[in-house]
């Protein structure tokens, strides 16, 4: 095959076949930054497979097709306290949602901004809706009436990011600063203050009121609209995070959820199926494990059946390990990490596909620190001078197209991709080991300061690298030339960049003359 005939996400000896089509800023005197978005996930094939297909019939076939030619190019951008929706091919103007000023005590940090995703309810599946967040609230804007559907309360904390199912769509997940994530079904009304939906507390026969501080629906209404909290993924406890989770993401066909966190540890959950009549809560997961990454675990993918993809904040390392007394500490770059979880057959046999249980544990090895995984492929991302600074990472996956990489730090002006396919297996370890470099390195283990030898003696995987998208050649650039976030849709014909003041670029791939 020759090698212009490869797609161009294969090819990497040439440059990506994208440009700058489209550049838009706010016209505000002082915008706010956008700092989120996410592409209209769907195509006119999407159907067949949403819902396992069973909404695809002739009749809802075309009106999904309208749907589809309406609002393909959509992209919801969540902004300062507001959510945008921007259309990139149709000359339509965007849409704007204003959240209603916040009378509460709540001071946002930093990195707390709007989260944005794209879901759907069956009963209503031509009628696209977009779920954002602020603080510990979520929204549903019906894009199709241009109108607030729901809204929903119930963490404790501020929320820290969406995440929906890939099939069920109308199933999704809210992850916070509560050590909790929460997951909602889009086909059930918000509970009620009069309802006896929580759980009892034993040795108690009736509903609890302890509210969400223990995974618990509150003492008052959870919204109204559309969508209830059917299963709460517990902090604390057995098995639960032990702080902020930052990150989830549902399997495609198998009734589990990824999750990562502020501990440094990533945990898979069953999703057990969920009581109409009663909250169901976990606290049990049946794969923990804080080795996986040393920092905080920011994002997390599944790539394939049993193989996932997260990546890292910077760590702070101890630069004397062997001294108690030593305050010295360097900073190690945060790292993107493929790896692949043992234990899947163990709880999900290939031969008993048809056989689903109802309740499934594994044992204390496996919800407390499990050694059940295999790192497969790591990458360290560039060095930078804090901790707080890190990559704001999206992978682009699609049937039809290998899993792209992009990522961008904030008030950056590039955007770094990359082929998962390309990436390289992490080196084994050389055996049998060589007597005279284990002592050598034992020494240097201890004797740190012998010959002015860098104590930092682990070896990290190599720096990232890939294609990469500017927004300016010039470095020195203002902050409207600087990112705040990226991702890839429209079939990855497109990319998405949204800035430090309000601006948004439109990467769009050339057609390549064979």
């Amino acid at each position: 095959m020759a090698q212009h005939s490869l797609p161009w996400y294969k090819d990497r000896t040439q440059p990506p076949p994208f440009s700058i089509t489209k550049k838009f800023q706010s016209n505000r005197s002082s915008p706010a930054p956008f700092r989120t978005l996410a592409f209209f996930p769907w195509s006119e094939d999407s159907l067949q497979t949403l819902w396992n297909g069973s909404l695809h019939t002739p009749e809802k076939a075309k009106e999904w097709n309208d749907m589809i030619a309406d609002f393909s190019d959509a992209v919801a951008v969540g902004g300062r306290r507001k959510m945008y929706i921007f259309f990139t091919r149709q000359p339509r103007p965007p849409i704007c949602v204003k959240l209603p000023e916040d009378q509460s005590d709540f001071k946002p940090l930093p990195t707390d901004c709007v989260h944005v995703a794209w879901t759907l309810n069956p009963d209503a599946h031509d009628e696209p809706l977009v779920i954002f967040s602020y603080s510990n609230l979520v929204y549903i804007y019906n894009v199709a009436r241009k109108g607030i559907a729901s809204y929903l309360r119930g963490h404790g904390g501020a929320i820290t990011s969406i995440a929906v199912h890939p099939i069920t769509v109308n199933l999704f997940c809210t992850t916070s600063r509560d050590y909790s994530t929460r997951i909602y079904d889009l086909r059930l009304k918000p509970q009620q203050l009069q309802s006896n939906y929580n759980p009892p507390w034993p040795p108690g026969t009736e509903a609890s009121r302890a509210g969400a501080a223990h995974g618990l629906h509150m003492t008052e209404s959870e919204g109204s609209g559309i969508g209830r909290c059917i299963i709460v993924l517990m902090g604390g406890r057995s098995g639960g995070h032990q702080a902020a989770v930052l990150g989830a993401a549902f399997h495609s066909h198998l009734p589990i959820i990824a999750t990562c966190g502020l501990d440094r540890v990533v945990k898979i959950w069953f999703v057990p199926p969920a009581s109409h009549e009663m909250l169901t809560r976990e606290d049990k997961p049946l794969f923990s494990s804080s080795r996986v990454h040393k920092a905080r675990v920011l994002s997390i993918t599944w790539l394939h059946h049993d193989l996932l993809l997260t990546h890292s904040a910077p760590a702070l390392m101890k630069e004397r390990v062997d001294d108690i007394d030593s305050k010295e500490t360097y900073l190690e770059p945060g790292q993107l990490v493929v790896w692949r979880w043992l234990g899947m057959d163990r709880f999900f046999p290939p031969d008993k596909t048809d056989v689903r249980q109802s309740v499934l544990r594994g044992c204390a090895s496996d919800y407390q620190e499990s050694a059940s995984f295999k790192i497969i492929s790591a990458l360290s991302f560039p060095s930078v001078p804090t901790q707080y600074i890190t990559p704001m990472l999206h992978v682009y996956q699609s049937s039809s197209h290998d899993p792209v990489v992009l990522f961008t730090y904030p008030k950056s002006t590039s955007i770094t991709m990359f082929n998962v396919i390309h990436l390289q297996p992490r080196k084994p370890p050389p055996f049998p080991l060589d007597e005279a470099s284990l002592v050598e390195n034992t020494e240097r283990m201890h004797l740190i300061d012998v010959a002015g030898k860098d104590p930092r003696v682990e070896d990290l995987p190599p720096e990232v690298s890939g294609w990469e998208l500017r927004t300016t050649s010039n470095p020195e650039s203002d902050d409207s030339e600087r990112l705040m976030d990226c991702a890839m849709g429209m079939n990855g014909d497109m990319i998405m960049g949204v800035g430090a003041k309000g601006t948004v670029w439109i990467w769009t791939r050339r057609q390549v003359n064979k």
